[in-house]
């Protein structure tokens, strides 16, 4: 069972490269709403990927905040632990750029901010279960129920995304998998008075310092990791993105099925890149999740091949 505490947003989706101007208005034909926030996006993706999956978190007693448990539900996501609250769901405004599939996003946080770690049970946090999280929820709340899950013997997987907040040794020490981007890794690696230019060396100093295996996301360069075994680089799918919002959440929600589902580390790192390739080649975060269906049908194209270079050698003596 895969366990997300994650924040539910509703985005608005605009087709406009860029905000207009200060003091003008920029009046365009249509806009898309979509159920979003990367929790969700994360638990649809994995329900979607086929495991058991239960989304705690918090939303707004409004409109939005309906609409989105209600999507979270059709998905055969859990929502029975999700909060209800009195106050406004996040929102999230979304600008696309469509020649080359980029965003630039504006978000309120809403009842997001007031979610607590204390509504997941202990029963649903024991060896058998994979704990998800992201980076947009109070930090706080999200460093206490890592280190019960720990504890009680989950798996721990953090999306540092976005990577705002500053995470603790202790936090660190609790996590099995951290998944960063290239800027989060930068800034992760800032918070720790490391360096993230080499990206291998910084994935390779997590595991030596934390025990930490840590998954550094290249767009469409792939992804490289460390493990104890040595450095792998997972390429991705050739595509032509229309739009890159979802793919981080896509490729977070695959891992964590395919571990969920008993597969081993280097299946699960091809089942992530597959997923988030082809969720850039549709438009929306969770209505471009990719069917577990079309990601098998693409994992024969991902060979992991292991990487030797002088910077891991020096990072490992």
């Amino acid at each position: 069972m895969i366990i997300v505490f994650g924040s539910n947003v509703l985005d608005i989706f605009f087709h406009q490269p860029d905000l207009p101007p200060r003091d003008t208005a920029l009046f365009l034909d249509t806009h898309q709403e979509a159920p979003g926030g990367k929790g969700a996006n994360q638990a649809v993706a994995a329900a979607k990927a086929g495991s058991q999956v239960r989304f705690f978190g918090a939303l707004g007693d409004g409109g939005h905040g309906r609409q989105m448990y209600k999507n979270l539900a059709k998905c055969g996501v859990d929502v029975s632990g999700i909060q209800t609250l009195d106050m406004p769901s996040g929102l999230a405004t979304i600008f696309v750029d469509e020649t080359d599939g980029t965003h630039r996003i504006v978000v309120s946080q809403g009842a997001n901010l007031h979610a607590k770690e204390s509504t997941v049970p202990n029963k649903y946090l024991n060896a058998d279960s994979i704990l998800l999280l992201q980076g947009e929820l109070p930090i706080t709340e999200t460093e206490k129920l890592i280190i019960r899950a720990k504890n009680n013997g989950a798996k721990t997987v953090l999306n540092f995304a976005p990577a705002t907040a500053k995470l603790s040794e202790t936090l660190l020490n609790n996590l099995d998998y951290i998944i960063l981007n290239e800027h989060e890794a930068a800034l992760l690696a800032q918070q720790l008075g490391m360096t993230a230019e080499d990206k291998l060396a910084f994935s390779r100093a997590l595991k030596e310092q934390y025990d930490l295996t840590c998954i550094i996301t290249l767009g469409p360069e792939g992804s490289i990791v460390c493990t104890q075994e040595g450095a792998l680089k997972i390429p991705s799918l050739k595509i032509k993105p229309i739009d890159t919002v979802g793919a981080g959440d896509a490729h977070a929600g695959y891992f964590c099925a395919a571990l969920d589902q008993g597969e081993d580390f280097e299946t699960a790192l091809k089942w992530a890149s597959v997923a988030g390739s082809l969720a850039c080649t549709s438009v929306g975060a969770q209505s471009a999740l990719p069917d577990k269906a079309d990601v098998m049908n693409h994992i024969v194209s991902i060979q992991i091949t292991q990487i030797y270079d002088d910077a891991l050698k020096a990072a490992s003596n």
